[in-house]
């Protein structure tokens, strides 16, 4: 009898163990979907950051163009005031 209700006990104990180790397992699937899933949309992130580096690179590099563009410009504009000063001098030195 004494067997018996050691064999019943270790067998109850084997069923408890087993749900037990089940329910770890089915939790533990559900945390690596879960870091799948995670993985992915830094995966998405860190594609969309190059992406907007990139834009910002290529924006700040528009702007430098566009700065020595105007710096030429400017310094073509004081080139042909400082032409029309002297050629102003010039004729006011010229006796009409």
């Amino acid at each position: 009898m004494l067997n018996k209700d050691m064999n019943q006990a270790f067998a109850e104990r084997q069923e408890k163990l087993s749900a037990a180790l089940a329910e770890i397992r089915r939790k533990m699937e559900g945390l690596m979907a879960e870091n799948q899933r995670l993985r992915e949309v830094v995966r998405l992130a860190e594609s969309e950051l190059r992406k907007r580096r990139d834009q910002v690179e290529q924006m700040e590099n528009e702007i430098h163009g566009l700065d020595d563009n105007r710096n030429e410009s400017r310094a073509r504009v004081e080139h042909v005031m400082e032409q029309i000063d002297t050629l102003l001098e010039q004729a006011e030195k010229t006796p009409s």
